[in-house]
């Protein structure tokens, strides 16, 4: 299987961002973020490690990066779910990648 390495996702590309009213207060800072490079490469690092190497992603940030694997093992682009792109954005946060 080959494993298309470069760019992992593309960040403007944030599939099902459907957020009800209710959550949106809460998440609305969160969705005018502008990742960093250093986050992307964060990113990148992870869905390397977890795909080739097997290596468990943080919890925090597990399912988002398993969805992003699916897709490049898939050969599909990888697409972000609005979820996993909060919980990445979160832990870019608390990391101060961003």
């Amino acid at each position: 299987m080959a494993l298309r390495i470069g760019k992992i996702f593309d960040p403007t590309i944030v599939m099902y961002l459907i957020i009800r009213d209710g959550m949106i207060k809460k998440y609305v800072d969160l969705l005018k973020v502008r990742p960093t490079e250093k986050f992307h490469e964060m990113v990148h690092e992870q869905v390397l490690a977890y795909a080739v190497e097997g290596k468990e992603p943080p919890p925090e940030i597990a399912t988002a990066i398993m969805n992003i694997a699916d897709d490049v093992m898939a050969g599909r682009d990888a697409v972000m779910r609005a979820g996993d792109y909060i919980a990445l954005v979160s832990y870019g946060r608390s990391k101060r990648m961003i």
